[in-house]
């Protein structure tokens, strides 16, 4: 195991999957500069790494990173269009971070052997709610869930696995996450809160032209309820 003193420095959006990854290989898409899937091997809490992109020049940057650390032989970079060909390196944890969660969902849904015993290390940058659906309507228990800060934005892990039964999720479920609005703390707030601000003002943009607010409505009765004003 390298001393951690010369493992790349994460910030906490990228150290939000490291407590999610189970060992074995792993594989990173849409790796940029492969400091995850570095850090994970260096550390010992992988054995193996796959780290893919679907554009030449982060693959070279990761390729870099990966000779910096001497792990050639642990660390395989390559070019690919999402999760396209990563079967055949066999990973058990797939992590996904930096993209929209419709494209997430979409990546994933070209993936079906994810559905056979992979853990899904998922975090995206927009549109979490729709990749909660997702996940929802084929049948991925999100496991768990986390949130971190980076740069000043607050972001959302997702940990998943398939087990084939289908799952609904509403109001802030949906939109923050269970585990999250369960467990609440400082990152929820500030996160909720914006939430607040932006359902607020889609809610007098509705109002002003006589549209149904119901939704918006719900959503901040339940931010209420928890004290989100």
């Amino acid at each position: 195991m390298t001393d951690k003193a010369a493992l790349p420095s994460l910030d906490g959006r990228l150290m939000s999957a490291v407590g999610y990854v189970r060992g074995g290989v792993v594989a990173d898409v849409g790796t940029d500069h492969a400091y995850l899937p570095v850090y994970l091997v260096a550390s010992g809490r992988a054995d193996s790494a796959v780290a893919s992109d679907i554009n030449r020049g982060p693959i070279e940057n990761a390729k870099e990173t990966v000779r910096k650390y001497g792990l050639e032989d642990k660390i395989t970079t390559l070019i690919a269009d999402g999760l396209d060909g990563i079967e055949h390196y066999h990973p058990n944890d797939v992590i996904i971070f930096g993209m929209g969660g419709e494209l997430i969902a979409t990546i994933v849904d070209r993936a079906k052997w994810t559905r056979e015993g992979t853990r899904l290390i998922l975090q995206p940058m927009t549109k979490p709610e729709a990749l909660r659906d997702y996940l929802g309507e084929v049948g991925f228990r999100i496991v768990d869930e986390t949130l971190s800060e980076a740069d000043g934005r607050v972001y959302q892990t997702l940990c998943a696995e398939y087990d084939g039964v289908k799952r609904e999720y509403h109001g802030l479920a949906r939109l923050l996450g269970e585990k999250n609005t369960e467990r609440g703390g400082e990152l929820f707030e500030k996160l909720a809160k914006r939430l607040r601000s932006t359902y607020e003002t889609r809610r007098r943009g509705k109002a002003m032209s006589n549209a149904d607010t119901s939704e918006e409505d719900a959503i901040l009765a339940e931010l209420a309820q928890l004290g989100i004003k």
